[in-house]
């Protein structure tokens, strides 16, 4: 591994030191080095915070000028809750910077290389850039779509089933399997289910350090009142009602990128799943298979909705990871038509 990539895999592992907790920003780490040495490291920890070089820089254990400094996002141009990076990345006198992947914000998007090449400063872009855009994916789609970021997340039979033929689910997979799929909605602004899943399972879509917002589809006005998430979380809680008994999904996602909901972890049940693969609107996938036959006609499967008249036409999953958790599986990858 050249030094190149081996700092800026310093900056990586520092930005997700953040991940869950910068939304809408991006996850940003800073490493400055001199003379083979880091003198100041910093990340963003939360939006309207510091950026990730303003804390490096006051971390500086020397001066930093001549350093180079290696950040996994072009550094901001623009005035938002902080001043632009950029202007204090010049002031310090950096001689060169090293930068995983452009911003894809257009307020930035390569203006601030330009100035800072301008300014006599050396600039290399695509150090580990893959794995950078990998990092901030949920950043990136926002960008690119202005919609949510969406992953579907269920645990299955091996045989695809979410329940018995009896309707029994608890439980399929193991425990670590289960703590696991709840500290997936750490990474999320909102949880999403539909409300059959509310009445049948009364759940309380915590994380393991976070309560994020809880997001009900409820198309028939269901949504049972002594439920736990409309009497303890009211105020992080979005119901969503449909016309006529149904509900756009799109037209839902974009609402709740009007409130500032940049990503959305979907957790069925069968029907809520079905639906946003059927409108083509699920980014990732996590699926956790338990080494179990449930069998019978009657047991649930674990995605509904219209489905797909083809193996030929169906969303394929790409980029697959595929990690053990006790004797149970977890498969995550990219939907792909």
């Amino acid at each position: 591994m050249d030094k190149d990539a081996f700092y800026m895999g310093l900056a990586l592992d520092l930005a997700k030191k953040a991940q869950g907790n910068t939304s809408p920003n991006p996850m940003v780490g800073a490493v400055l080095v001199k003379c083979g040495r880091v003198i100041g490291q910093g990340c963003h920890q939360r939006a309207g915070l510091a950026h990730a070089e303003i804390v490096a820089f006051k971390r500086c254990r020397v001066s930093p000028a001549g350093a180079t400094l290696y950040v996994n996002l072009e550094p901001c141009a623009h005035f938002g809750r902080t001043p632009p990076c950029v202007d204090l990345v010049i002031r310090r006198g950096i001689k060169r910077v090293v930068i995983a992947t452009l911003d894809p914000n257009p307020l930035t998007a390569g203006k601030s290389v330009k100035k800072m090449r301008a300014a006599g400063i050396k600039v290399s872009v695509g150090a580990l850039a893959a794995e950078a855009v990998r990092l901030n994916e949920i950043f990136f789609h926002n960008m690119k779509k202005n919609m949510p970021y969406v992953s579907a997340k269920w645990a299955q039979s091996l045989d695809g089933k979410l329940v018995s033929c009896k309707g029994r689910s608890k439980w399929i997979t193991g425990k670590s399997a289960r703590r696991l799929a709840k500290s997936l909605r750490d990474k999320y602004d909102a949880v999403l289910v539909g409300v059959n899943t509310v009445i049948k399972d009364d759940p309380q879509l915590n994380g393991l350090r976070k309560i994020p917002f809880k997001v009900v589809l409820d198309p028939a006005g269901r949504l049972p009142r002594r439920s736990e998430l409309a009497r303890k979380y009211a105020d992080r809680l979005i119901v969503v009602k449909g016309k006529r008994g149904r509900i756009d999904l799109k037209q839902a996602l974009k609402r709740l990128y009007r409130m500032g909901i940049t990503s959305v972890f979907v957790e069925g049940g069968a029907k809520t799943l079905g639906g946003f693969f059927d409108a083509g609107l699920v980014d990732k996938v996590y699926c956790f298979i338990a080494p179990k036959i449930l069998g019978s006609q009657s047991a649930l499967s674990a995605i509904g909705g219209k489905g797909f008249t083809s193996p030929n036409n169906c969303p394929v999953l790409k980029d697959l990871e595929i990690m053990p958790i006790g004797l149970d599986l977890l498969l995550t990858g990219y939907p792909q038509a």
